[in-house]
């Protein structure tokens, strides 16, 4: 069984600054994980009891395209040899061999939503410092007067002293 997981987010960081993010995270949250050739392998996400009855292998494709990014995972999904042992056994009662079954489609969507939650952190943690960055250069600078009035303010209210009030409307004056 095949499925992807998707994720497209503006950002102006590159590519292997988003896989090294990428990695680090898979690895706390998977078995293996490798970045490789424009191409993070990842095996076994989420790994838990259930996990003893599915192979996953996930491909993470990172497309940068103008100032956006495309994350796409392609995961093989897969039942393992412990899944079929479990269901061959189950077979000679009425409903055992259900079990193993469950354990398998409840493993799929542990793995899709671990994908997601990934991506997820992924467009926040890029998405913020582009804010951040954007928006620090399109801030204007204070003009000179409003900072001599915050300054009068600061020294009426007794926040700063005669001596400091001095030196900062110096510094002003003379960035002038």
């Amino acid at each position: 069984m095949k499925f992807d997981v998707s994720r497209r987010f503006q950002t102006k960081n590159s590519e292997e600054e988003i896989a090294k993010f990428l990695e680090d995270l898979f690895r706390k949250n998977s078995n293996s994980a490798n970045y490789n050739n424009g191409v993070l392998t990842v095996e076994l996400i989420n790994p838990t009891f259930g996990s003893i009855n599915r192979k996953d292998k996930t491909v993470i494709e990172i497309k940068p395209k103008d100032n956006e990014t495309l994350l796409v995972a392609n995961v093989e999904y897969k039942p393992s040899g412990w899944f079929w042992f479990f269901v061959i056994c189950g077979l000679f009662t009425t409903v055992a061999w259900l079990i193993p079954i469950i354990f398998y489609l409840y493993q799929k969507n542990t793995v899709k939503t671990g994908i997601e939650e990934i991506f997820s952190r992924t467009e926040n943690e890029f998405r913020e410092t582009n804010k951040s960055s954007s928006a620090a250069s399109t801030e204007q600078p204070e003009d000179p007067v409003s900072k001599l009035e915050k300054l009068a303010v600061l020294k009426e209210k007794g926040i700063l002293s005669e001596e400091e009030f001095i030196k900062q409307k110096q510094k002003i004056l003379e960035n002038l």
